[in-house]
């Protein structure tokens, strides 16, 4: 049933991944809206800056990965991955009570989720 699916779902939620981006593109006002706090120095937008294109990059491989079934498992085990340590580093902070991050962080683990469920049904 979910193989049936994958395509629509990796597209979906690689999409969806892919909105990491706007850290990228403007890291104070996308942490202020988030997390209610933006970076106070240029080193903390830096790294912002640089995890939102990471994130934003594993989105693309994930919407690669829809139309090319041959990258999957290395792409989703980068994204389960990816999505499994930001689970547990919001889980294990204070951040965990906005409501805009607890959204984040379901998602993730639920899209961590499919995609081990998919790897584990090849």
């Amino acid at each position: 049933m979910l193989a049936a699916h994958i395509e629509l779902i990796l597209l979906l939620t690689g999409l969806a991944t892919t909105g990491a981006l706007l850290l990228f593109v403007a890291p104070v006002t996308t942490l202020k809206l988030l997390f209610g706090q933006a970076p106070s120095d240029v080193l903390s937008q830096l790294i912002v800056r640089h995890w939102g294109l990471l994130v934003g990059l594993v989105g693309t491989l994930i919407v690669y990965a829809a139309y090319h079934p041959d990258t999957r498992v290395p792409a989703l085990s980068v994204a389960v991955a990816e999505k499994a340590a930001f689970a547990l580093a919001i889980f294990l902070s204070p951040f965990r009570h906005r409501p805009a991050v607890l959204v984040m962080v379901l998602a993730d683990s639920g899209m961590a989720s499919v995609y081990v469920l998919y790897l584990i049904g090849l």
